[in-house]
């Protein structure tokens, strides 16, 4: 393994570790910390003037990392939800995910076609807000200790649809 990547892969972990960190001691979620941290210092972060705040680039085992991650963490959305509760809860599930990821798509659409003028790009934005959003909303739930509460298998069922 090149000395690049163990620099960059360890810098990711010692970036996640304290946002983590940072976000346990002030009660929050650890989720905007982690997307702020990771739009500072990863490989499209802010050049001011001469200095640069990229410290992580673009890697094929950052990449990994990071789709193992968004995995994961739907991975962990279909452990807190059961195929009865699916099964019992059908038809409210099915309007709620309809809509949600409805909404969810236009606002990425209108979003997407705001910042690029292009549908092509507007089409990539809408489908990473409907994916992305159901990721951060289960990691709050858990966060924020809610995942037994009744509203909470609804909210679950929809992000499963």
């Amino acid at each position: 393994m090149a000395p690049d990547v163990i620099l960059n892969t360890g810098l990711a972990f010692v970036f996640i570790t304290l946002a983590s960190l940072l976000a346990a001691r002030l009660n929050f979620s650890s989720i905007p910390l982690l997307i702020l941290l990771g739009m500072l210092v990863g490989p499209h972060g802010p050049v001011i003037g001469t200095v640069s705040l990229v410290l992580i680039t673009s890697t094929e085992s950052i990449e990994l990392l990071s789709r193992l991650g968004v995995l994961l963490l739907l991975f962990y959305l279909g452990l807190e939800f059961s195929a009865g509760k699916l099964a019992r809860a059908g038809k409210n599930m099915f309007k709620g995910g309809t809509v949600y990821v409805l909404l969810n798509f236009l606002r990425g659409l209108g979003i997407g076609w705001l910042f690029f003028n292009s549908w092509t790009e507007a089409l990539v934005v809408a489908g990473i807000t409907g994916i992305s959003s159901s990721a951060i909303i289960t990691k709050l739930l858990v966060d924020l200790k809610r995942a037994a509460n009744p509203e909470t298998e609804l909210i679950l069922g929809i992000m499963v649809f």
